[in-house]
């Protein structure tokens, strides 16, 4: 059996589509329909129910994609051990993270790290926090970077900076409403999972007076600079992490509201590992550049 049409399977599993995975991998759609066919031949059953509109997996195909994910980060587990006696020459890592830092916080930091380490290739993935968590616990990251927690017995969570949740409105927009005329503007939601909007809901839920059931939310969007946009337009307001606004405050194209009986939305964003799983030279040395890089921030 060759791994690389386990590799294939998995990819077509998870994408529901022979095309979109062909694409992902860099190969032809003959060539993955006939790695497929090579996997049921060596199996000796059907593993995948395909129709023009539909890819499902049968009961076998459900069996091996639950083994094949096991195996598959075993291998790049094993590949990590293996490189850590080559050194810091070479290698690959797989960062997850959570919209705020995967966009604000990251990329500047992986700049740094590629121009002291140009032979470590890197790959970021950036997803809302419960679904880095699941790709962390599945082998699929190296390491991740999230806004919340979720309770899990496969996950390390270690702190990594602090963030405030604001609430953001056009500049024309008045300073200040009480919490009870949160209700009468429409409002712009984030997705479920999302660790920005956990904190929030979760903040309004302490509350003595119970808005969260009365909010007219118009919309819910994953991206955090298309709810900067939809605010600017005048869509709604929305709540966001202030270290995303830092740019449109100073150039006055958002204000933040105070919201009178809402007390102050503090969080802290977190560093994701897997518990029990050896820590490789490079991403090591990826999170000695962060912390750096947090003792020069907080002088």
């Amino acid at each position: 059996m060759d791994l690389r049409h386990l590799e294939t399977f998995v990819k077509i599993a998870e994408l529901k589509s022979f095309t979109k995975a062909a694409e992902e991998m860099y190969l032809t759609q003959p060539t993955v329909s006939k790695q497929i066919v090579d996997l049921e031949r060596y199996f000796g059953v059907k593993l995948i129910d395909r129709t023009k509109r539909t890819v499902t997996l049968t009961k076998a195909g459900e069996i091996l994609f639950r083994y094949a994910k096991d195996f598959l980060s075993l291998k790049k587990e094993t590949i990590d051990a293996i490189a850590a006696f080559k050194g810091l020459q070479e290698g690959d890592i797989t960062v997850g993270a959570s919209n705020i830092p995967g966009v604000y916080i990251l990329p500047g930091l992986l700049h740094i790290f590629k121009q002291q380490y140009n032979n470590i290739r890197f790959r970021l993935i950036i997803a809302d926090s419960k679904e880095i968590i699941r790709k962390m616990e599945e082998g699929e990251i190296d390491i991740g970077f999230v806004g919340a927690k979720y309770e899990t017995k496969k996950i390390e969570y270690k702190k990594f900076l602090e963030d405030t949740i604001v609430m953001i409105a056009p500049p024309s927009f008045p300073g200040t409403i009480n919490i009870k005329q949160l209700k009468n503007y429409p409002l712009i939601m984030r997705e479920p999972g999302s660790g920005t909007r956990n904190h929030f809901e979760s903040s309004l839920k302490k509350l003595k007076v119970d808005v969260l059931p009365e909010l007219q939310i118009v919309a819910e969007l994953t991206d955090t600079e298309a709810i900067k946009e939809a605010v600017k337009n005048g869509m709604g307001i929305s709540y966001i992490s202030k270290m995303a606004i830092v740019h449109e405050l100073a150039n006055n194209n958002l204000k933040c509201l105070n919201i009178e009986g809402l007390p102050n939305i503090a969080r802290s964003l977190y560093i994701v590992t897997k518990k029990g799983k050896t820590i490789s030279p490079q991403v090591k040395a990826l999170l000695d550049i962060i912390d750096k890089w947090r003792k020069h921030e907080k002088r």
